[in-house]
């Protein structure tokens, strides 16, 4: 495994500055990856990582994992939390780790110094849990391919809805994020 300082040094040039999202999620990550035996995530493939939020721990924790949303290995679940599961589908392990309480350091305090100053135990609740991985939410080629009879796009993964006798995608159904203008 790598150490600490060098994980670190490749999540902030992958977020862009150092933060306590930064040194959160390396530490989340890293103490994850221990608990399921995963020494060279680099190039283990069987990992799936579900990061609960959409601030800076989720680079750090992607950074660390080498877990990619493109790959299919990164999952966003956005419950607004410092919080990661980090699934090991070669035997079926699952961890869970989330952070204890909200942490920021004092104003102009050394980053470094003050979160090495806390323990895993201080900063992190770890869990072991259960997770089942729909096959259409594993790695590798989509499973299945649908086209929207309103749209016409494609929806893959089994992502469609069926509405008034018509596959159609979650849009056209009326659950988009975006309105068109």
């Amino acid at each position: 495994m790598k150490s600490f300082d060098e994980d670190l040094e490749n999540a902030v040039a992958q977020h862009g500055h150092l933060c306590a999202g930064q040194i959160l999620g390396v530490r989340l990550a890293r103490l994850g990856l221990a608990a399921l035996g995963i020494e060279k995530p680099e190039s283990y493939r069987d990992l799936i990582t579900y990061i609960e939020t959409d601030r800076c721990l989720a680079d750090a924790v992607s950074s660390v994992t080498h877990c990619k949303l493109g790959r299919r290995r990164l999952k966003h679940k956005d419950y607004g939390k410092s919080a990661a599961t980090f699934v090991d589908r070669a035997n079926g392990k699952a961890v869970r780790v989330s952070s204890k309480f909200w942490i920021n350091p004092p104003a102009g305090a050394d980053m470094r110094a003050y979160f090495a100053a806390l323990t895993d135990d201080e900063l992190f609740k770890v869990e072991h849990v259960a997770v089942e991985i729909s096959p259409f939410d594993l790695p590798g080629k989509p499973v299945q391919k649908a086209t929207c009879a309103l749209c016409g796009e494609i929806v893959t993964d089994c992502r469609h809805i069926e509405q008034n006798g018509k596959t159609v995608c979650r849009n056209c159904a009326g659950q988009s994020y975006y309105t068109q203008i």
